[in-house]
């Protein structure tokens, strides 16, 4: 019960995974193996058992998580803090970067997908913004950039007074 109790501050209640609801299934497939009738039963059972077993007793890893740009970090933070996860650096890491103990399943099943969803939302959020900003501070429908084959023609210089 301690182990369960302690793994579960590590994820408040997540939409795959939701270690108070192991724990519960865990309890029914005892009773499903103690009340078998074949070992075709019993063996399907506690392979099942096994598997909500392994989810729980995962081992923390520290993951070394290193994002692009502020607002993903922030991002990343705010998702590790909704699961009851605390994030960390260390001295002279990135301010981009950063450090959070938890289970690789957790972290394959629930943590990173949730991550990778919010962060596409986040970037195309962000494009929008920025393309409306620039349209109004500048109108123009297309990028009216310059190419130049060859070298940049020198420009005379200009005094300054």
């Amino acid at each position: 019960m301690n182990l369960i109790l302690r793994l579960h501050t590590l994820a408040v209640f997540t939409p795959l995974v939701c270690l108070m609801d192991i724990a519960d299934k865990i309890r029914k497939i005892e009773a499903l193996i103690a009340a078998a009738k074949n070992d075709g039963e019993r063996q399907a059972a506690e392979f099942a058992k096994q598997r909500l077993q392994e989810k729980i007793v995962a081992q923390p890893i520290e993951y070394t998580v290193r994002l692009h740009s502020r607002w993903e970090k922030k991002l990343f933070v705010a998702i590790c803090s909704k699961h009851g996860l605390h994030t960390y650096r260390y001295m002279r890491q990135k301010y981009t970067t950063t450090m959070v103990r938890v289970g690789k399943p957790f972290m394959d099943l629930v943590l990173w997908p949730e991550y990778n969803k919010c962060a596409s939302m986040l970037r195309k959020l962000i494009e929008e913004i920025s393309t409306d900003l620039i349209s109004k501070i500048h109108s123009v429908e297309e990028e009216d950039e310059t190419i130049i084959a060859g070298e940049l023609p020198v420009m005379s210089e200009v005094s300054v007074q």
